[in-house]
C-alpha cells in the first residue's frame, strides 16, 4: 500500500527545547556541540570539555552516565533536562533537581554557553 508523505518545514526539536529554557543556547563566539547520550562516559567528558554549549540527545537510560560526565566536567549545575520537548507534555527542569528514573529516550540535556567574545572579532 502506498503511504502518503508530506514534508512540513519547521525547526529541529533541539531548538524548540532550548527555547523552552528561555535562553539562547549560544552567545557571541560560543562553540555548540551536539552529541548522543549513547557515547561512552569518557567520550562524553572529552566532548563536554571542548565545547561552550552542549546538546545531549537520546537521554533515556543513559541519564546516569550523562549526569556523571557533567559532574566530572563541572557543568552539572548549569544543565537543563527537557522531556517531551515541544509537546503538551513538555517538562523543563534543572538536571540537578531531577532523578534518574523514568526519563524518556528522546529527552534532551542542554548546557547554555556563556558568551565568549574575543576582542579581535569586532
Amino acid at each position: 500500500a502506498a503511504v502518503r508523505l508530506e514534508v512540513v518545514p519547521g525547526i529541529p526539536g533541539m531548538v524548540g527545547c532550548w527555547h523552552a529554557t528561555g535562553e539562547p543556547i549560544t552567545w557571541g563566539d560560543d562553540v555548540l556541540s551536539v552529541m548522543t547520550g549513547t557515547l561512552p562516559e569518557d567520550e562524553l567528558v572529552r566532548r563536554m570539555q571542548t565545547a561552550d554549549a552542549l546538546v545531549v540527545m537520546k537521554v533515556g537510560r543513559n541519564l546516569p552516565r550523562i549526569r556523571r560526565a557533567l559532574l566530572r566536567t563541572g557543568r552539572l549545575d548549569a544543565a537543563w533536562l527537557v522531556q517531551n520537548g515541544t509537546t503538551a507534555q513538555q517538562q523543563v527542569a534543572r538536571l540537578s533537581e531531577v532523578g534518574d528514573d523514568a526519563c524518556p529516550y528522546f529527552a534532551i540535556v542542554l548546557v547554555h554557553g556563556q558568551g565568549r567574545r574575543p576582542e579581535a572579532a569586532w
